[in-house]
């Protein structure tokens, strides 16, 4: 029998019939570059399928054929032998089924913990802190706060004005701005098909995170103003504020008000006593005054900026940014010569001439008065995942950490 008209027979794929081949669990006779199924293999395959609705492991399956094929026994005729094998199987299973019970306890209890309502909490708004560096990111006049509703030192709901027609609203605690524009690829960290990013790739991206926190844990941050932008790319900070000054002021922006409202609310639980502002952007002109930052954090997100914007971050960011302030970065980049760098011309039109090259983090820096004081290659990776739908198979993916400073 062919090796299709096989397959069809058990309902297994082809590809399934010729792992078994490749293990030894079926053995048929070989015409040239055919196989041929004979009479022994359809026994073989029946008796495999019904081994594995006992949930032997194939593992299992292959000593049990070793053992009928070296005592040439037919139809188990070593009873007492495959009777013992059944009943140890059946004593593992129930073993395996009290285990997953209690697991199942524990994740119910755990799903229940979680949904319990806390205890009312005061409302959380913007910390009147950010209220002096509300500035128009046009005109770069003071904005006028108008409508504020306030809860003890937060303003919760508010309009932000300038005499330009400039407008951004406070509502429910995040500052809400016009200027918002997403990947064409719909994209949040809250919802990553974990399936489309290779756990190698992960473990790079980590690498990098960790130089940056170390990076940032070097300087005093007490007083400091932090900011990390498009935190829907790979967010740092959240992750590591219970190590980081709670005197530092933290800004978080981000083109979803969905996620920057799960973020306010993970964030309000765990460090409720920090300043943070919320802001949903997208374009980085923020509402802020010039020469108001100390550090901003580019966790890979000037690199998917560059997908989007033809403009450089670090040009619209300059200006925030006050004298010996740095940017804190990690950038993926290809080769000039990849071809990866060709389909994300078709598939991100707009995007920047020059993304995920090396020089777009060069000149960036360069065109901007700054000075890439700190660099190092954290290595590559040829599988980043599906999700990176422009990513030419064997291509290598790679990353730089730099820490660029103002003069």
């Amino acid at each position: 029998m062919k090796i299709g008209n096989f397959a069809k027979r058990f309902d297994v794929s082809i590809d399934t019939v010729r792992y078994y081949i490749e293990l030894g669990l079926l053995i048929p006779e070989k015409e040239k570059t055919q196989y041929d199924l004979n009479q022994t293999c359809l026994e073989d395959m029946a008796f495999i399928h019904e081994l594995k609705q006992f949930r032997f492991s194939l593992k299992e399956i292959h000593k049990i054929l070793s053992l009928k094929r070296l005592t040439n026994s037919s139809d188990n005729e070593d009873t007492s032998y495959f009777t013992n094998l059944l009943l140890e199987k059946k004593a593992d299973l129930r073993a395996e089924k009290e285990e997953i019970s209690k697991a199942i306890h524990l994740i119910d209890d755990k799903l229940h913990s979680n949904t319990n309502k806390l205890p009312e909490q005061t409302k959380i708004g913007v910390p009147l802190f950010f209220v002096p560096l509300f500035y128009c990111p046009h005109c770069r006049q003071l904005l006028n706060l108008k409508q504020a509703s306030m809860y003890g030192h937060y303003i919760y709901e508010g309009v932000l004005s300038c005499s330009c027609s400039y407008q951004a609203i406070i509502k429910e605690g995040i500052l809400r701005t016009n200027q918002i524009k997403s990947s064409p690829n719909k994209y949040s960290i809250y919802e990553i098909d974990v399936k489309k990013w290779n756990p190698g790739f992960v473990s790079l991206l980590e690498k990098g995170k960790l130089w940056m926190i170390k990076e940032l844990m070097s300087h005093p941050l007490a007083h400091k103003v932090i900011v990390e932008t498009n935190i829907e790319v790979s967010m740092l900070l959240p992750k590591h504020l219970s190590s980081l000054s709670d005197k530092a002021y933290y800004i978080f922006t981000c083109h979803s008000l969905e996620m920057i409202e799960k973020l306010k609310r993970k964030i309000e639980k765990h460090n409720p006593n920090l300043t943070v502002l919320y802001i949903v952007n997208s374009d980085l002109r923020l509402p802020l005054k010039h020469e108001s930052v100390d550090f901003f954090i580019d966790s890979t997100s000037f690199t998917q900026f560059s997908l989007i914007y033809s403009e450089s971050p670090f040009t619209i960011l300059r200006p925030y940014l006050k004298e010996n302030a740095h940017i804190i970065g990690s950038f993926a980049f290809y080769d000039d010569s990849s071809k990866s760098l060709k389909n994300i011309r078709a598939i991100y039109p707009s995007s920047n001439s020059h993304a995920l090259h090396l020089d777009y983090l060069e000149k960036g820096v360069k065109q901007n008065n700054q000075t890439i004081t700190k660099r190092e290659d954290i290595g590559y990776t040829e599988e980043p995942g599906s999700y990176f739908v422009y990513h030419e198979p064997g291509e290598k993916m790679k990353l730089v950490n730099y820490v660029a400073s103002c003069p």
